[in-house]
């Protein structure tokens, strides 16, 4: 199985003392930097800061420090280039240093600027930074004006320039442990659906308390720009268990997972859509087994393994196998539950229970820092943390063919599942529950199924979902649920009740997966079109086959009414019109290349293809309109205004849908002579779109200074920032002066600012 994992190989070792180690902190860091690719960045404990080439394994830039220098969070280095001349640039928090005065230890940064190897020689130039509070994280944010971001150990957030000054701080009221902090590229998180120009970069903060994981979505760029917040309950952190993170990572996709220390493995997959953040469960947990997790009580992150994100799904797993010295390398795809592929390794002699480490760098490599712990055995000689190359296989990806068959392999690694592996009392409850729905629905008494379930649901109460901290709608429940409400076999006199599948829909608590991905289609033969509609708005997992299975449906059912109007069927209940149900699928996040396969699939007859293209035309000519008037209500307001109705889906939503329409099928609809007439009025208005964008697209340059200086005045005003000094009105004037030299207008008209 280790075609995917090949053999790591050491790039440096350290003799750091553990004894010189606090708890909570590691002997050895390694980190990389993205924007400085092909380097990484080795912190050692009394040892100093080591820049590692990685393709050609030599250390690059060192920095050597004094026995009596420690640090309380790993080094982050940029690189910079002047005068054709590349020098590398280090940033590291102190923990204990001689020449650090004791109310300054852990908020200083030393700033230690070297020559890289290859360019002029340049001393070692070394400043200190005293920062308001201690940052246990300093992340890149790719925003070359500010381009560090430092975490405090309760999730409090400041962007700094290159010379650590604070320009923007965001605080996180509370008492938490902060875990992790991923930083993103804005254009790569396929999670946030809010269009947001103005940043560059999205970060999630994750902290931790006894019952649940804390997490806030904020967005970078000339500040920070708090978005929404919610909490993951710890799996039976209620039991009297003391429960804590060991593991912990996020995907730029949003699939987020965790492993807690009784080897429990949760994933979530994040969504944020009209600036509020969801997480719903992928799949069910996984309960690891022949690892050596620590029994002590809260054992800390990374203590006896290590997980990190290899994009979407895939999680490579570094973990010390139980009863042995050797170390697993594993790669996970925790959408199917799966392992896909597997590495031994054996432990470093001089090592004892390692502190586990993993960083993605560049190329297939991800880099293993395995660090001596304070529990090293002084008779084992002194422990030497290490630092090594892992490679891995960049074509990985997240497929069901590549997840078929590991079945076996991966039982090797999960404990068995158990009925009763949940609390106690907690499944008693549920099983009633199921058992007195199940017997209500079978004696065809649909009203008592929803009268025991909504007493049930009185009884536990579900709290909004960034205060629960205990999950009453588990993924495996809500699917037993569905399944009774929605059996598979349904008999020819079974009685469905629609309210409890209403009740979880709005609640966002199923997914297509729980119906084996035919949610829509089960919805549609019970004949529930109000369900259906919900479950198009609030299930992230539609598929778009069933989305063009269900219009087929519709555009046939509409042929037939026309055809045999006199002939309507009044016991049929509510059917939407195809309009209300085709712009509720333009509106759903789908992707453009299922789309298209699903056309070709369900709409081949080109007749179904100018009744969408009608329905396209009316939108672009009409719908639009009001999508515009609301974007210009935004504006005027500085908030959010979604158009009142959603049976307008916005214009780029609309080009994106007719583009998969036509790639799918545009020989067919040029073989059929009636639809060349609305292609035409379709391209007619298109056409004139196009070249007002282009002309558009020439002020933005000139306008967005003044944009975005109103959307900053128009937020400070509403959170009652002070106004600006003279100071600063002299310094701004002065800059809008040098742009007037420059030429700042549009055409025979020039931009100026009249102060009164």
């Amino acid at each position: 199985m280790s075609s995917t994992v090949g053999e790591p190989f050491q790039l440096c070792l350290s003799s750091t003392f553990s004894q010189k180690v606090s708890p909570t902190h590691q002997a050895l860091y390694a980190t990389y930097n993205n924007n400085f690719r092909g380097y990484a960045t080795v912190t050692g404990q009394a040892d100093g800061i080591h820049v590692w080439d990685i393709q050609n394994l030599h250390s690059a830039v060192s920095y050597s420090v004094g026995e009596h220098v420690t640090f309380s969070a790993p080094a982050f280095s940029r690189c910079v280039v002047e005068d054709d001349s590349r020098s590398v640039v280090s940033y590291v928090v102190i923990r204990q240093a001689p020449d650090v005065v004791k109310a300054n230890r852990e908020r200083t940064i030393w700033v230690i600027r070297q020559g890289l190897s290859g360019s002029r020689s340049l001393a070692a130039v070394k400043s200190a930074v005293v920062v308001p509070y201690p940052p246990v994280r300093i992340s890149d944010t790719v925003i070359d004006a500010l381009p560090l971001l430092l975490v405090s150990k309760n999730g409090g957030l400041c962007l700094a320039n290159a010379q650590v000054e604070i320009k923007s701080q965001l605080d996180w009221p509370g008492e938490r442990e902060h875990l992790e902090t991923f930083v993103f590229p804005r254009n790569s998180c396929s999670f946030i659906q809010d269009e947001s120009a103005s940043s560059t970069t999205v970060a999630v903060i994750c902290c931790q308390t006894t019952t649940a994981i804390h997490m806030r979505l904020v967005l970078l760029g000339e500040k920070i720009v708090h978005v929404d917040d919610c909490e993951l309950p710890i799996a039976n952190s209620n039991s009297g268990v003391d429960t804590s993170i060991i593991g912990l990572t996020c995907s730029p996709s949003g699939v987020l997972s965790f492993i807690d220390s009784r080897g429990v493995w949760a994933t979530y997959q994040l969504s944020c859509l009209n600036s509020s953040l969801l997480a719903t469960t992928v799949s069910e947990n996984l309960t690891l087994r022949r690892f050596a997790i620590p029994r002590k009580k809260r054992p800390q992150a990374g203590t006896g393994l290590s997980i990190v994100s290899l994009g979407s799904s895939l999680v490579l797993l570094a973990a010390l196998i139980d009863k042995t010295q050797d170390i697993a390398l594993q790669i996970w795809d925790l959408r199917y539950g799966v392992l896909l592929a597997s590495q031994g390794m054996p432990t470093p002699s001089s090592l004892h229970s390692p502190h586990f480490s993993l960083s993605v760098a560049d190329n297939g490599q991800v880099l293993l820092t395995l660090s001596a712990s304070q529990t090293h055995n002084k008779n084992q000689g002194s422990p030497r943390s290490s630092v090594y190359v892992v490679p891995v296989d960049p074509r990985l990806k997240s497929t069901l063919a590549a997840a078929l068959g590991k079945s076996a392999s991966t039982a090797e690694w999960l404990v068995p599942k158990t009925p009763d592996s949940r609390e106690p009392a907690q499944h008693d409850e549920e099983t009633s529950l199921l058992s007195a729905m199940e017997a209500s629905l079978r004696k065809k008494k649909p009203q008592s199924a929803d009268e025991a379930f909504f007493t049930w649901v009185k009884s536990n109460p579900v709290r909004p979902h960034r205060q629960s901290t205990k999950l009453i709608f588990g993924h495996e429940f809500v699917k037993k649920i569905v399944n009774i409400i929605l059996p598979p076999e349904l008999p020819t006199d079974y009685q469905y009740s629609p309210r409890i599948m209403r009740y979880l829909l709005e609640n966002r608590f199923v997914t297509s997966i729980m119906l084996k991905g035919k949610l829509i289609t089960t919805l549609r033969e019970r004949g529930d079109w109000e369900s259906l509609m919900l479950a198009v708005n609030h299930v992230a997992d539609v598929s778009e086959d069933e989305m063009m299975a269900s219009t087929k449906f519709l555009i046939d059912r509409q042929r037939r009414s026309e055809e045999n109007a006199m002939e309507a069927d009044a016991s049929e209940g509510y059917v939407p019109p195809l309009w209300t149900y085709l712009s509720a699928c333009v509106w759903y996040p789908f992707s453009p290349l299922a789309m298209r396969l699903a056309t070709r699939k369900h709409l081949s007859d080109a007749r179904d293809l100018v009744v969408i293209l009608d329905l396209v035309e009316t939108w672009i000519q009409g719908g639009t309109e009001q999508y515009m008037e609301a974007l210009l209500k935004s504006m005027a307001t500085n908030t959010e205004i979604r158009p009142s109705g959603l049976d307008v889906p916005p214009y780029a939503k609309v080009i994106t849908f007719l583009h998969a329409l036509l790639d799918a099928s545009y020989v067919a609809l040029l073989q059929y002579q009636p639809s060349h007439e609305p292609l035409r009025r379709i391209l007619a208005q298109i056409d004139p779109e196009i070249s007002y964008i282009d002309r558009m697209e020439q002020l933005r340059g000139t306008l967005e200074p003044f944009t975005t200086a109103h959307v900053r005045f128009t937020k400070e005003k509403a959170e009652g920032v002070p106004k600006e000094t003279p100071a600063e009105w002299k310094k701004r004037r002065k800059r809008l002066e040098q742009q007037a030299v420059l030429g700042l207008g549009v055409g025979l008209y020039r931009l100026e600012e009249l102060a009164i």
